[in-house]
């Protein structure tokens, strides 16, 4: 099988000439110079071999030169390298050259040396195709018969199609006309490359090999698709004054690709990046111990990036970090022109901080990335999708419908609320653009959020996960009903070590709740959802759903069992409670005349797919004449969510209660063809017995469904109750239905029309 490689042509643009100018200006024999240009441009070949970059070369007989590399991203280094070269020449310290980059299919009996190459098929192909000298032609053409006098790269067209996306918006499509023969003209395609962008595309591979993720896609568009925060600048202007900052804040909201951000700056600046990288235990054992003897290592002209020293998810403490952070920061204010950037997640650092034995204060140097704020508001998340978008080439780009919608649908602060699962979807749709699909993406990726928050939730402290509890339960309440409460279950649950409210209170006020005078409420929607993950793992309920959530809500039953706020988030959580939970909760409920329709209600309004659960706690509400009516709704309103045997029980069961027939009326009604003809026939029949059987919609009802009807029936209709008699058998009830359908013929006939 066949391997793509890439081939670098670099030849040095007038040559001849060029070495003439210096000779008369300089006095410079020009055979001198233009020894010194080869030698330049050899020393720097040179080095590409040394560092691994090319697999094979060629030099030419003159001033050109024929390398072979295995990758796009080897080839924009080497680039890089050869133009980053130095003459002895003061105002020519820079050699014009033309280069050129084609692809060619090797087989594994090729060689490279430096004979073998040139003889290879697909050598000669790019060889041949001459693209150097039709980019002099279509220069002259656009400039006045003069020939190029400054560096220039281009492209043959199979080494164009292999870039990405980005890459290839730094190119400039050239078509050039030339003599086929004497008679005929073609026309020869390629494409101009931006030198500046090449090189910046090259430092940017570089970067990425210093720092330790050579290939990453993720950093390797770090001057692309990188949004900066809204603190970015005051992050900025910390590390450049302080040279020290703490990256803190929400998982997964961007706080290491913006230490990355700001290594690439410095390193443009030439600066040495280091990034102590967090990983598994042991290797954050290695971060730390790093981390504290990086005092005796701190070296000017660097930019040092500790990732997450204190833990990734949950604090992992030790001593002598905690003692010898404030010396760190000491030593690097001794230390001239050295930056040092350290990442947390908010509740990990608030954990460090607490229990740190050094007196130094840190808000000076904390900087913090925050979903509360938001750091990221509608269009900067606008911005990084489109940037991602385009990177992955989405097919819902190029679609202005497909495109509408998922901009309209992240409006939505739940939707795609942080960076990294913006970049998630976009991964996943580059080859969608349906809009039912998307959607579903957009669903599935957003819920990674509340999953991340969900591990974080599930790190801390059981009186930390109480508080936060309420709030799952509730979009907000009252402080002070939070405090009773919270004191009450504290001790009822024998929480040791529990911390009092106002401290739990200022643990959670900077990053995930909001406090509206009196009122308590998460500051993002993700939060909420979050806890209801932990409520059951593997199809079992948890320790936290069984010893916290749980007894919360049968407390919260028994002080504000009769709210309609209780009552719906007993049916948004009915799923997730255990049994004897569960029993205990309606039990209450059904004491209670006012619940029991509350909750039919709250369970009619339910958007999502109806659990089984939910169903069996509508059959135990239809017992109750207070919730009769807003079952039937709820059965009306929701048909397609039902299983079709459980919905068509309780349709039988509510049909016979004159307080239900309406309802269930409009359920049978606009879903005739639905039921099997004997439940049809029941319902009928049992409807037959209520006053709405020959109310006004029976007779709209036969209208609107009149093409739904079996022939017998139709037939009744004009007037002929025998062949129906036939069919279904004498029943007084139902013919009375049929009869009472033919004494409005007439207008049913005029609905018809």
């Amino acid at each position: 099988m066949n391997e793509k490689k890439y081939l670098i042509y670099v030849d040095i643009l007038g040559f001849e000439r060029l070495a003439e100018i210096i000779e008369e200006e300089r006095g410079i024999e020009s055979r001198e110079v233009r020894e010194k240009f080869i030698d330049v441009i050899n020393e720097r070949v040179k080095t590409i071999e040394r560092a691994g970059r090319i697999i094979g070369k060629k030099y030419g007989e003159s001033d050109d030169w024929l390398l072979l590399t295995d990758s796009l991203e080897n080839a924009f280094k080497c680039i890089l390298d050869i133009l980053d070269h130095h003459t002895p020449y003061r105002g020519y310290e820079k050699i014009p050259l033309e280069i050129a980059i084609g692809t060619g299919d090797y087989d594994k009996w090729a060689s490279f040396d430096s004979k073998e190459l040139i003889i290879e098929n697909s050598t000669i192909k790019f060889i041949k195709t001459k693209i150097i000298g039709y980019y002099h032609d279509w220069y002259k053409q656009k400039h006045k018969n003069e020939s190029p006098k400054s560096t220039f790269i281009v492209l043959t067209g199979s080494a164009y199609n292999e870039l990405e996306p980005l890459d290839r918006k730094i190119s400039q499509k050239i078509e050039c006309k030339y003599k086929k023969d004497d008679v005929k003209e073609g026309v020869i395609t390629f494409f101009a490359a931006d030198v500046d962008k090449v090189q910046q595309r090259g430092r940017v591979f570089e970067f990425l090999e210093k720092i330790g993720y050579t290939g990453s896609k993720l950093y390797g568009r770090i001057d692309e698709v990188y949004v900066p925060p809204l603190e970015y600048e005051d992050m900025a202007e910390t590390l450049k004054e302080k040279r020290f900052v703490f990256i803190t804040g929400t998982p997964e909201y961007g706080k290491t690709y913006t230490a990355v951000k700001f290594m690439w700056e410095y390193y443009n600046s030439g600066y040495e990046p280091r990034w102590i990288k967090a990983g598994e235990p042991a290797e954050r054992d290695e971060v730390r111990e790093t981390l504290e003897n990086m005092c005796a290592e701190l070296k000017s002209r660097h930019i040092i990036y500790f990732e997450d020293p204190f833990g990734r998810t949950k604090y992992e403490r030790r001593d002598d970090l905690e003692r010898k952070i404030g010396i760190l920061i000491d030593t690097v204010r001794q230390v001239e022109d050295v930056y040092v950037i350290l990442t947390s997640r908010e509740e990990v650092f608030k954990e460090f901080k607490k229990k740190k034995s050094s007196e130094k204060d840190l808000k000076e140097f904390e900087k913090k990335l925050n979903i509360k704020k938001p750091s990221y508001d509608y269009e900067k998340r606008k911005e990084i999708l489109l940037s991602w978008a385009e990177e992955e080439n989405c097919k819902w780009l190029g679609n202005e419908r497909s495109k509408e919608f998922v901009l309209e649908s992240i409006e939505d602060e739940k939707i795609l609320p942080t960076p990294l699962n913006i970049k998630d979807f976009a991964k996943a749709t580059f080859d969608k653009e349906e809009e039912s699909v998307l959607k579903e993406e957009l669903k599935e990726k957003s819920k990674e959020t509340a999953n991340v928050f969900a591990k974080e939730i599930k790190n801390m402290s059981d009186d930390k996960i109480l508080f936060l509890s309420f709030l799952s339960i509730y979009d907000s309440l009252s402080v002070e009903f939070i405090r009773t409460t919270y004191q009450e279950l504290v001790e009822e649950l024998n929480l040791k070590g529990a911390w009092g409210f106002n401290r739990v209170l200022n643990w959670f006020r900077d990053d995930k709740i909001n406090i509206d005078g009196e009122e308590i409420r998460f500051s993002h929607p993700s939060y909420s959802e979050a806890l209801k993950n932990l409520l059951v793992e593997d199809g079992d309920f948890t320790r936290i759903n069984r010893v916290i959530f749980s007894k919360l809500m049968l407390k919260l039953a028994e002080k504000r069992g009769d709210t309609i706020f209780f009552l719906r988030a007993v049916a948004d959580n009915f799923n997730e409670l255990p049994e004897d939970v569960k029993t205990k909760i309606l039990l209450d409920l059904l004491e209670k005349d006012a619940a029991a329709w509350a909750v039919a209600r709250v369970v009619a309004n339910k958007p999502d797919t109806l659990p089984d659960d939910v169903t069996a706690l509508l059959f135990k509400l239809s017992e109750y004449d207070e919730a009769v009516w807003e079952v039937a709704r709820a059965v009306a309103d929701n048909f397609d969510k039902f299983p079709d045997d459980a919905r068509n029980k309780l349709l039988l069961n509510l049909s016979k209660k004159d307080v239900a027939a309406w309802a269930v009326l409009f359920a049978v009604v606009y879903n005739l063809d639905t039921f099997p003809d004997d439940v049809r026939t029941k319902l009928l029949l049992n409807l037959t017995e209520k006053d709405v059987a020959v109310w006004w919609p029976n007779e709209n009802a036969i209208a609107y469904n009149f093409d739904k009807l079996p022939e017998n029936v139709k037939n009744a209709l004009d007037g002929l109750p025998e062949p129906l008699q036939q069919v279904i058998g004498v029943n007084e009830r139902f013919i009375k239905v049929i009869e009472a359908c033919s004494r409005i013929k007439e207008r049913l006939q005029t609905l018809k029309k």
